[in-house]
């Protein structure tokens, strides 16, 4: 209640007053999480480290709001996420003493419906990023004689470390042979598909994963951003979605235009296979791993519609066109890759941009295709960037290659090969890039002078 009345006051006063509340040494650690809590689920408010610190007992703290989260996960899911995600804050001393507790949990016998409650959080913590926690939550799971702590198992199977798979996998022996019911897992329903989005300039990519029909009122949906970089970053996930918002099934490899719901354009999405999407999010959370980047809390929630099938072990690998040597001669044809709607995010455009349009504007009679091999050479001149952007143009041939567009693909696929080859100034596609934005910059810089000459002679 207190939350509820905090998100209609002040903004600016009502975070002071709860930071204030949070680091008063005169109140106790209860009032203290009270308050962090205020601020991090009605305020969105990250805990800082001047925060955490103020508290005397923060692992205390972490479990005597465990039982008030988990009275309120199965009404709010929400709260479950929030509180996994602030363990991903904490200390790892901290979550494991979180897990014990869960554990401890797990093992009540005088209270049949005690120990399912634990299965939730350890499912999730065990998504940890963190190799020691998820062990750690895995081990707490396959103490728990349930069938629903059989089933996390399974579903953590495809997505956890290498070395707690192995643990994962033993447990659940462990447990069938204890005499819990372990099935197998079933097949994939029929109406689950995937739309994929072309991966951005910048290495984003959104997997849309739908479960419903044309006949079905509220299909389920779960949107998740993938990064090239981090990892599965972001999601969010609706157990029901008016159908009328989504676009109805068409065959793979059919591209939907699906107008953004602000009205400010369009977004390119492809229709794909729920093995395909499944295989592009298994491949993002290996990243995670490498990077330590929490996985996006509503996604370690609902990752059992995605790993409560069977065939995770065997999922599609990437396919990419067969090159041959003659096919290099197409390398000058990769500027052609910016007239596809799946490119209009890739740009490089930077203060160096503005600065060469504006100076080619005071030089007109300049020729623009120095102004572009410049520029080009300036921007792309790390080899690091240049290595990513090789792997983004691979992936864009993959998405090709998926919605149909062979010719496409293939030239993705030899702009991606050429690009550690060449310098970048002769490269192609990134002369192309470049050359896109700095005309897009100079357009924009006239117009403006236009309109400040107009501005003046009406004054």
């Amino acid at each position: 209640a207190m939350g509820a009345v905090a998100s209609y006051l002040d903004p600016d006063e009502v975070v002071m007053a709860m930071r204030h509340a949070v680091t008063h040494p005169q109140r106790t650690d209860r009032g203290r999480v009270g308050a962090m809590t205020i601020l991090e689920r009605f305020l969105g408010q990250t805990p800082d480290d001047d925060l955490l610190a103020s508290l005397s007992d923060p692992e205390g703290v972490a479990i005597s709001s465990l039982e008030e989260v988990l009275g309120q996960a199965e009404s709010s899911p929400a709260t479950l996420i929030h509180y996994v995600e602030g363990l991903d804050q904490q200390e790892p001393h901290i979550v494991l003493a979180v897990a014990g507790s869960l554990q401890a949990m797990g093992s009540i016998s005088d209270s049949p419906g005690q120990p399912r409650r634990a299965v939730e959080p350890l499912r999730m913590m065990a998504q940890d990023v963190r190799e020691e926690i998820a062990a750690e939550a895995v081990r707490a799971l396959g103490s728990m004689r349930l069938p629903e702590a059989a089933r996390a198992l399974q579903t953590l199977l495809p997505i956890v470390w290498p070395s707690v798979l192995a643990l994962a996998e033993r447990l659940l022996r462990k447990l069938q042979f204890s005499g819990v019911e372990v099935a197998p897992l079933p097949a994939p329903e029929p109406d689950w598909r995937a739309l994929i989005s072309p991966l951005s300039g910048l290495g984003h990519q959104s997997v849309w994963f739908i479960q419903g029909s044309r006949w079905t009122e509220d299909p389920r949906f779960l949107n998740i951003l993938l990064s090239d970089r981090a990892g599965a970053v972001e999601a969010v996930g609706h157990t029901r979605v008016p159908v009328q918002m989504l676009p109805p099934r068409q065959p793979p490899g059919h591209l939907h235009d699906i107008a953004l719901p602000d009205g400010s354009g369009a977004m390119l999405m492809l229709e794909a296979s729920f093995d395909v999407g499944r295989r592009l999010v298994a491949d993002a959370l290996a990243h995670n791993l490498r990077t330590q980047i929490p996985v996006a809390g509503p996604l370690r929630l609902h990752s059992p519609w995605l790993w409560g099938y069977a065939g995770a072990d065997s999922l599609p690998s990437g396919e990419l066109p067969d090159l041959s040597p003659e096919d290099e001669a197409l390398l000058p044809a990769s500027a052609q890759l910016l007239e596809h709607p799946a490119f209009v995010t890739w740009t490089a455009r930077s203060e160096a941009t503005l600065q060469a349009a504006a100076e080619a504007l005071r030089h007109p009679g300049w020729d623009l295709d120095i102004w572009v091999k410049r520029l080009t050479g300036e921007l792309f001149g790390e080899p690091a960037m240049v290595e990513v952007l090789g792997k983004r143009l691979e992936a864009m041939s993959e998405w090709l290659l998926l919605a149909g567009d062979g010719h496409r693909a293939l030239i993705a696929l030899i702009a991606s090969r050429a690009i550690l080859a060449e310098p970048p100034q002769d490269h192609p596609f990134l002369q192309a890039v470049v050359r896109r934005d700095l005309e897009w910059t100079l357009q924009s810089l006239k117009r403006n002078h236009r309109l400040e000459n107009e501005i003046e002679q009406n004054l």
